[in-house]
């Protein structure tokens, strides 16, 4: 896919779904699904997989952000990827948001994902756009690293984001050292 042929597809899209062709837009949306991850990693792809995003179909984005199970993380770390990535927490229903979330803490790739220079805007986007008990959870996993972050050119700009996201006294009991955390 080039630059035009993303044009033509975005173009495509925006016809089946004004003019109503539901077989049509049903069609082209099950052809970027089930190439979501090629296209996510593609210079000019990840433009057609976030045009589809931002058209708000509920069904469409779940099955996209299914689609991309497993791999989110690492196009959170990829130039054109984590476009793709944040634009699904941008738009999302709650439940991917979770998904991405949680796969995201879960992986073994959790502190080197906080100091990308891509997966650190992913990390802020998750903690702006998140709520509850899950974004508590990613604020305290996030400042557990703080020893590996609060030094870091990019993770510094995560810690940062976890203070204007609510919970920020585990921030506070790392910045203060072992014997103050000791007296709370």
């Amino acid at each position: 896919m080039d630059k035009s042929g993303c044009c033509v597809v975005q173009g495509a899209v925006s016809y089946a779904k004004i003019y109503g062709e539901a077989e049509l837009l049903d069609h082209l949306c099950a052809r970027i699904v089930s190439n979501a991850l090629i296209l996510s990693e593609h210079p000019f792809g990840n433009y057609v997989v976030q045009y589809v995003i931002e058209l708000r179909m509920e069904a469409v984005n779940g099955r996209i952000v299914n689609r991309l199970i497993g791999n989110h993380v690492g196009l959170s770390m990829s130039k054109y990827g984590s476009n793709v990535v944040e634009k699904c927490l941008r738009i999302c229903g709650d439940k991917e948001k979770a998904v991405i979330i949680n796969e995201i803490m879960n992986s073994p790739q959790f502190l080197d994902f906080l100091q990308d220079p891509y997966g650190n805007y992913v990390a802020q986007t998750a903690l702006k756009r998140s709520e509850g008990v899950l974004q508590n959870k990613l604020v305290n996993m996030i400042q557990e690293q703080y020893p590996y972050l609060h030094s870091h050119l990019h993770g510094k700009k995560v810690l940062a984001r976890t203070s204007r996201s609510g919970n920020n006294k585990q921030l506070q009991q790392h910045r203060a050292g072992p014997s103050v955390m000791m007296m709370m």
